[in-house]
């Protein structure tokens, strides 16, 4: 199965809430990271372990709706993924959304995500969750 493929397998996992498909694509050694400052820690706090991993998605899929998101582009580099997506997405907690897009960086090894870095706008999502708190 191509890296495509397994990328596709992976953003259907997320979209249909299929915590546990989403997890099976990533690499025993997987690091994930939102990548922004310090400032926004623990929105940017890179996960490292497989516990770190699974704390994450468990937040994610608790917190957010990613159906509402299309790809733009795609552009693949040897084992690595860049990936432009667009769209809604959705706050599970009350049923607000924001429109956003971003990037992501994936890289693969061994067929399985090794590497998941988003580069997204961290300052509007800290701000858009703090709206939400009151």
């Amino acid at each position: 199965m191509s890296n495509l493929d397994r990328l596709q397998e992976f953003y259907d996992a997320r979209a249909t809430f299929d915590k546990q498909k989403h997890l099976s694509l990533a690499h025993p050694d997987c690091v994930y990271r939102i990548v922004g400052c310090d400032k926004l820690h623990p929105l940017t706090k890179a996960c490292t372990t497989r516990a770190d991993i699974e704390a994450a998605a468990d937040m994610s899929f608790a917190a957010w709706d990613m159906s509402g998101l299309g790809t733009v582009s795609i552009h693949e580099s040897g084992d690595t993924v860049y990936v432009h997506r667009r769209g809604k997405v959705g706050f599970v907690p009350n049923g607000s959304s924001m429109q956003t897009e971003f990037v992501d960086k994936l890289t693969f090894k061994d067929g399985l995500i090794i590497e998941y870095l988003q580069f997204l706008d961290t300052y509007a999502v800290d701000d858009f969750l703090k709206e939400q708190a009151g």
